[in-house]
């Protein structure tokens, strides 16, 4: 079911989670660009970015989990607990009801697709060490600006699993030695719309001609986009890359990677990513952006990005874990520095100073933190004014 909102609506919405300005309507680049100035300058952008990025989608699918996460509390009855890992001396928070989409979610994104490829990683040193090989597989096809995501993602994934099935492809297998594969589903947007693609990561053992196997894999992947109505240039829609090229894909796939390139880089070299289209809201306040986050969040409502195939995790000594389950565990070492009162809870969501009450923790401690808090609450302050 799709859901759309005007753009007077849009932008209410985004004032009322504090991340447009209401003084003559234009966004906050300012306050996109500068978090609350500590010691440590602009090395808590990241972060920052994460919340502010999650609002935003907040405003886009208010219906969705996305918009209750690390807001609404687990329990009416407790209040927000925060807490702070021994190693790096982060601060986060608990008690708080988790999404866990690697979709929607900037924050839930970043936590479990740096665990997917630490995780990735181990599977591939492994393989590697133990004198395996790999490739990289890559799925595309021919994408023009009219096309509906929905129902392009339904036909290729329909050639997608047309193309994995059947004798020739088990044929290939055997002739690579195949142990399994691990494969990640992405999509960009660019001068041509949508364009989703699957990145297949293939552990095997037998020695190949790289060039002969790519061109066996494009005959059947020709022939399973004409199955399902699409079609690939030779260039473009199959390639079969090596070790390097997998063990590299590997090393910088994720979203916390790509959380640290600066808002003049997006849109370049492949297009912008969905969160992209926050970005160039906040930046912008051009509410399309929005429209095309809602239809990308239609589109992948229940799938998942990353699949390994049977009996991989297993073979790599993995436990196998949900996204949900990633985005809610606390994997370090960490200590509890106290309660948040659910009144000053609610003052720091009303103006989105999610981030930068972690960062005054981290800084200048809970108990400070706190007291700055309850004296914006004292004062019926306006946080993102100071």
């Amino acid at each position: 079911m799709s859901f759309s909102m005007s753009n007077s609506t849009s932008k209410e919405a985004a004032k009322k989670e504090g991340v447009f300005d209401e003084r003559g309507g234009s966004p906050l680049g300012i306050y996109y660009e500068i978090t609350v100035t500590l010691k440590n300058g602009n090395s808590e952008r990241p972060r920052f970015e994460k919340y502010v990025l999650q609002s935003i989608a907040k405003v886009a699918l208010p219906g969705e989990r996305v918009a209750i996460c690390f807001r609404n509390r687990r329990s009416k009855d407790s209040d927000v607990e925060v807490w702070k890992h021994r190693a790096s001396q982060k601060a986060f928070y608990a008690n708080l009801q988790v999404c866990g989409s690697v979709w929607l979610c900037p924050v839930c994104a970043a936590k479990i697709s740096e665990r997917r490829k630490n995780e990735l990683r181990h599977a591939v040193d492994a393989h590697m060490e133990q004198g395996g090989k790999l490739a990289m597989l890559t799925l595309t096809f021919s994408h023009t600006m009219g096309d509906r995501l929905k129902e392009t993602m339904a036909k290729f994934g329909a050639a997608v699993d047309r193309f994995r099935s059947g004798k020739r492809y088990n044929r290939i297998k055997k002739k690579m030695g195949l142990i399994g594969t691990v494969r990640s589903f992405e999509i960009t947007y660019g001068n041509n719309g949508w364009h989703p693609h699957v990145h297949i990561l293939m552990f095997y053992q037998n020695e190949i001609d790289m060039w002969e196997v790519e061109d066996e894999l494009m005959d059947l992947w020709a022939l399973a986009l004409s199955s399902t109505g699409l079609s690939a240039n030779r260039k473009y829609g199959l390639t079969l890359q090596d070790a390097e090229k997998a063990s590299d894909y590997v090393s910088k796939w994720g979203v916390e990677h790509e959380m640290t390139k600066s808002h003049s880089k997006m849109g370049k070299k492949g297009g912008m990513t969905p969160f992209d289209f926050l970005r160039e809201f906040l930046v912008t306040g051009d509410t399309s952006m929005l429209d095309k986050f809602r239809e990308y969040g239609e589109a992948v409502k229940g799938k998942r990005q990353l699949m390994w195939s049977r009996g991989l995790k297993e073979m790599f000594l993995l436990e196998d874990k949900t996204d949900e389950q990633i985005a809610t565990e606390k994997v370090e070492e960490a200590d509890l520095l106290g309660m948040i009162p659910y009144e000053m809870w609610t003052r720091i969501l009303r103006n989105d100073f999610r981030a930068q009450f972690l960062q005054l923790v981290e800084e200048q401690g809970f108990d400070q933190a706190l007291e700055f808090v309850s004296s914006m609450v004292r004062a019926k302050w306006d946080f993102s004014r100071t």
